[in-house]
């Protein structure tokens, strides 16, 4: 069992899986709320919660889109290889027959 504080609630989690993923969830947001309060002092909790909810998904989106990109440039460049690899091995082929 693992109890967390973010922004003044405490989070109780049991399973040992789950409180592993959550101490390294917690650090990045508050990470974020650190970084919200900074910028944006007089906002209430749940407002900076808010924003640094949004931060993160944002964050998430722009690695997912990288990642997306990622893909499909290692995709192509993997179909490109492919083709590279049959023209040698039908040459090959050819040249044995």
């Amino acid at each position: 069992m693992q109890e967390y504080e973010i922004l003044g609630q405490k989070i109780v989690i049991t399973n040992q899986e789950e409180a592993e993923l959550a101490s390294f969830a917690l650090q990045i947001v508050n990470e974020k709320i650190q970084e919200v309060k900074a910028q944006r002092p007089n906002l209430s909790p749940q407002q900076t919660a808010v924003l640094a909810l949004l931060n993160v998904a944002g964050c998430l989106v722009k690695d997912r889109r990288s990642m997306d990109e990622y893909r499909k440039e290692l995709d192509q460049r993997c179909s490109a290889l492919m083709l590279e690899v049959s023209s040698v091995l039908a040459k090959k082929n050819t040249e044995n027959n």
